[in-house]
């Protein structure tokens, strides 16, 4: 369901299970960061007002935030990854002086 239905003038739905209007084909949202958004939505489109409603920010695929949720389940400890010798060389050959080993250094899993 959207904030604003469609042809509605007096009414909106607000919270984190409504649908916003910023992309087309954009998840439901499940979280209450996405709350007060969909109230700034409903006071614009209703009053007429076209002024955009900020952007929440996205961590769903931001693979520090991942590298670090994984941390966290291990207590900071450094995940044991039991690979053959000559299976991890050629990963860190692969990674060397990329991003991906940086962050890999920078998180203690490397």
């Amino acid at each position: 369901m959207f904030v604003v239905p469609k042809n509605a003038v007096n009414v909106a739905f607000l919270g984190q299970f409504a649908e916003t209007l910023d992309d087309l084909g954009r998840d439901t949202m499940f979280t209450i960061e996405y709350s007060g958004p969909t109230a700034m939505e409903a006071v614009y489109v209703l009053t007429g007002v076209e002024k955009g409603v900020h952007e929440v920010f996205n961590s769903r695929y931001d693979i520090r935030y991942l590298l670090n949720a994984g941390l966290s389940l291990l207590d900071g400890e450094k995940p044991q990854i039991d690979l053959p010798p000559l299976t991890r060389r050629k990963i860190l050959k692969q990674i060397s002086g990329t991003e991906i080993e940086e962050l890999l250094k920078k998180y203690g899993i490397r």
